[in-house]
């Protein structure tokens, strides 16, 4: 990048972040699997079915999954850091939309929905603070190769040297 400004050091880093907030959301989901259902979902132990809780270990994969990917991602191919931060609300949307779809909807005070909220937001601000400072480069970019206007001549367009 020659510009001189990294637009993709914001991304990357806050891709970077969420990737370790995977991986401790997934080790809350598989290892802390007990305690993070009744202390954080709100799980009632004596009335909630075991296969709930293994729902919530099989999320707790997908989260160590995301959470690895995330970091190397950031710092294997950052300029896909934005892409991704884009991504993440979308799929959440699209994933919302369907359970919605399907009839189903939540019964337990689902603790972990407030740093959900905190997560999903900074993906959004972050893609949105990329899309100005892509667009500014932009400006730069043409700004810098865009050919000085040529002085008009004198002479009128009929002149022509004999």
């Amino acid at each position: 990048m020659t510009s001189g400004r990294d637009i993709f050091r914001l991304p990357a880093t806050v891709l970077f972040a969420l990737g370790i907030v995977d991986l401790i959301r997934g080790v809350m989901h598989t290892f802390l699997l007990r305690w993070s259902g009744v202390h954080i979902a709100g799980f009632d132990p004596v009335t909630t079915p075991s296969d709930q809780f293994f729902m919530l270990g099989a999320f707790g994969i997908s989260n160590l999954l995301t959470g690895f990917l995330f970091l190397l991602i950031s710092r294997r191919a950052r300029e896909l850091s934005p892409y991704v931060l884009a991504i993440i609300p979308a799929s959440y949307l699209l994933g919302m939309i369907g359970i919605s779809v399907a009839g189903v909807s939540g019964q337990s005070a689902f603790g972990g929905k407030y740093l959900m909220f905190v997560y999903l937001t900074a993906c959004v601000i972050t893609v949105l603070v990329f899309l100005v400072q892509r667009r500014a480069q932009l400006r730069r970019t043409i700004g810098a190769t865009t050919p000085e206007p040529r002085p008009t001549s004198s002479r009128a367009s009929t002149d022509r040297p004999d």
